[in-house]
């Protein structure tokens, strides 16, 4: 039986897969284990999408970090990511290329960014081709209980050129996203568990 991806989860992989300063909404997860916080607003004209995400991971940065830059390891993580791919690297950056599973009208969806790294810290990102209209944004990494644990926040602008409504797409990232983001938890964990 085939295996049927729903709006959201197809939404979640393509903004995760994107690579991804937080709004009061999304300032502060209460526990390791509490659902992250996930705000979707408008940005801009059509389909454009401001994502404001955090949550607290009880592992230390660089298991974070770890998990955030393992090109090989991304598809444990990043539901729908077909592929990741170094193209180019420099030092303190990298190009990557993500094919990720896309609609039925789309069915791979690729997404060419540029990392800079503040290792441990900061991993910013944007669009530099593909088939995305906008893929910019961050990911910051906040320590807690002394080293023990991380505060992680994400902000991505996106815009995916494909007939979407604004609506359900915003929608499927509110409910696609949080999922996203306890797997990213896990894998963190996982890694601090077993370095």
């Amino acid at each position: 039986m085939a295996h049927r991806r729903t709006p959201a989860a197809l939404l979640a992989g393509l903004i995760f897969g994107g690579l991804a300063l937080a709004a009061p909404a999304a300032s502060r997860a209460q526990a390791y284990n509490a659902t992250p916080a996930v705000s979707v607003a408008p940005d801009g004209p059509g389909a454009t999408v401001l994502v404001h995400a955090s949550l607290d991971i009880e592992a230390p940065p660089s298991a974070v970090w770890a998990t955030l830059t393992d090109c090989a390891g991304a598809p444990r993580f990043t539901p729908g990511l077909i592929s990741c791919k170094v193209v180019q690297r420099g030092p303190g950056w990298e190009i990557r290329e993500h094919r990720l599973k896309g609609p039925i009208f789309h069915p791979v969806v690729l997404n060419i960014f540029r990392l800079d790294f503040d290792p441990n810290k900061r991993l910013s990102f944007r669009r530099t081709g593909g088939d995305w209209k906008r893929s910019d944004g961050e990911w910051t990494l906040t320590p807690l209980s002394g080293g023990k644990g991380t505060h992680v926040t994400y902000v991505v602008h996106f815009a995916i050129d494909a007939p979407i409504p604004a609506g359900a797409m915003r929608d499927g990232v509110q409910k696609g996203l949080p999922k996203s983001l306890i797997a990213l938890r896990a894998e963190s964990v996982r890694r601090a568990a077993y370095p």
